[in-house]
């Protein structure tokens, strides 16, 4: 049987970088690979789409933000959200209600149905990387963790240093 990852124990020619960086980006490639999958297999049982899912998480936390308010969250354009939207009023998880201010903006609301779909996938999801996770000592949780968190960090602060029009800026 082949192995599911052909990436596994593979350095990544990155140039000039040492050794200890090339191998540290292709393990975190690897692991973002995986974890997507992963994530797409579990979303499937589901039938839902991975950006539906982070959108029903996103109005769940959030209920009764505008359509604008929820592509901020989800760093998504416009007619992303629009589209998305659209197919989830259609669905029957979320619906669109005239804010009582201003009639011009409209509040997305999770359904029973939305709020029942956003559990069921978070509840399944938890247990998953739960199963993942468990089994690894808590010192090194907690030490991946950290790490993990530095490494977004400093994602975060390239984002917001790059110019919104270069290839790799923030706009999308």
């Amino acid at each position: 049987m082949l192995h599911p990852d052909p990436d596994r124990g593979h350095s990544f020619d990155l140039g000039d970088v040492d050794p200890a960086t090339a191998r540290v980006f292709g393990a975190f490639l690897r692991a973002t690979r995986l974890q997507r999958r992963l994530m797409l297999r579990v979303l499937a049982e589901h039938d839902t789409p991975p950006a539906q899912a982070m959108c029903l998480r996103t109005i769940a936390a959030h209920d009764g933000s505008t359509q604008r308010e929820i592509g901020q969250l989800l760093h998504l354009g416009a007619p992303t959200v629009t589209a998305m939207l659209k197919r989830m009023e259609r669905a029957g998880t979320i619906v669109r209600e005239p804010d009582a201010a201003d009639q011009r903006v409209a509040r997305v609301r999770l359904t029973p149905a939305g709020r029942d779909l956003e559990r069921e996938v978070h509840a399944v999801l938890a247990v998953r990387i739960g199963e993942l996770l468990r089994t690894m000592p808590e010192a090194d949780r907690e030490e991946l963790g950290r790490l993990l968190d530095d490494l977004a960090d400093r994602m975060a602060r390239a984002l917001d240093a790059a110019p919104e029009d270069a290839p790799g800026g923030a706009a999308r």
